[in-house]
């Protein structure tokens, strides 16, 4: 006997119920939390030199992109930086 589209919705919403509170659950959490800590912990790990390098990217990336804003934008914060006293 074959599933009917009903019966395969009904089956995909009890999956994803039990998934979600599967992932709520603190112990889980905390699991993968652990392990990302130690992960980045280890000063010698592949992953631990990748993130801090793409971290440096990124927050370099922000702060250009913040300064090039702020120049572009300077008429509008730069009278009331005059007016501070």
């Amino acid at each position: 006997m074959a599933l009917t589209a009903t019966d395969k919705k009904e089956i995909e919403r009890i999956s994803r119920n039990e998934i979600k509170d599967f992932l709520k659950k603190a112990q889980f959490k905390n699991r993968v939390i652990e392990l990302v800590d130690k992960e980045l912990a280890t000063s010698n790990s592949k992953f631990s030199r990748e993130h801090k390098k793409r971290v440096v990217d990124i927050s370099t990336k922000v702060l250009i992109e913040l300064y090039r804003t702020f120049w572009l934008r300077r008429s509008f914060w730069e009278p009331q930086l005059k007016n501070v006293k």
